[in-house]
């Protein structure tokens, strides 16, 4: 009995010693971690925009100058319109890397290509599926760039008339080289001095409406330059700076 006794001791001691072996000597396995996700802090660029800095510009046969008081570098985009497979291209400066003229573009179109593509060439707001109209406009005069003319304007767009504000107010200009091979199309938004800045609550394609926008347009055009953010002046150098140089051609991917 005690021999058995002492055998199990010597078994049980035997049996402890590789286990603190097996523990001490087995290689510790690594558990992975995860790091915290990278915060954005910028915009992200569309991928067919390039950055450019200002204030001189010269893209592509395309110069002007962006005044430092409208901002310190452009994005510019290669679009593409395509309807019932035809398709034209051209190419937009945007303050702001969005997907279309949302809010501040400079565009320049080749008018063949749009008239080979749809048949005619059409200005914005008007569109080749329908598009908008303009339902206010003030302030309209003729201007002058480095190679053309057209007009410029102050303008709201809609399908339906509602009460104009500085909300939807947009500074436009629209013209055409002298050769009329390019339009070219500025749209910008601006506020008016003494303008609501949100759409007053008149019911759309009202009599009520349409005597609310004359009145405003009355307004608007009594103003001076300086009443407008941006003022006139800026934006007026903007497109005489305008020059669209031989040959200007729209990259083909």
């Amino acid at each position: 009995m005690r021999r058995l006794m002492v055998l199990v001791s010597v078994l049980l001691l035997l049996s402890m010693a590789c286990t603190w072996s097996v523990q001490t000597f087995a290689p510790s396995t690594e558990i992975p971690t995860q790091s915290a996700p990278e915060i954005q802090t910028e915009t992200p660029i569309a991928v067919n925009a390039q950055m450019l800095d200002g204030p001189d510009i010269n893209y592509n046969g395309i110069r002007f100058h962006l005044d430092p008081g409208l901002g310190s570098r452009l994005y510019v985009f290669e679009d593409v319109l395509s309807l019932n497979g035809a398709t034209a291209r051209y190419t937009r400066f945007a303050l702001t890397p969005e997907e279309y003229c949302q809010t501040w573009c400079l565009i320049v179109y080749p008018v063949a290509e749009f008239q080979q593509a749809f048949g005619t060439f059409v200005f914005p707001p008007a569109g080749y599926r329908g598009g908008a109209a303009v339902i206010f406009e003030a302030q309209k005069m003729a201007l002058s760039f480095q190679n053309g003319s057209g007009d410029r304007s102050l303008e709201t767009f809609g399908q339906s008339h509602y009460g104009v504000s500085n909300e939807a107010l947009k500074y436009v200009f629209r013209g055409y080289s002298t050769d009329k091979q390019y339009a070219i199309y500025v749209q910008i938004p601006i506020h008016a001095a003494g303008l609501t800045d949100v759409a007053p609550p008149i019911a759309f394609n009202s009599q009520e409406v349409l005597d609310y926008n004359q009145k405003a347009a009355e307004s608007i055009n009594a103003l001076t330059k300086a009443d407008f953010a941006p003022n006139l002046d800026l934006l007026g150098a903007l497109v005489a700076s305008i020059q669209v140089e031989a040959p200007y051609t729209v990259p083909h991917n």
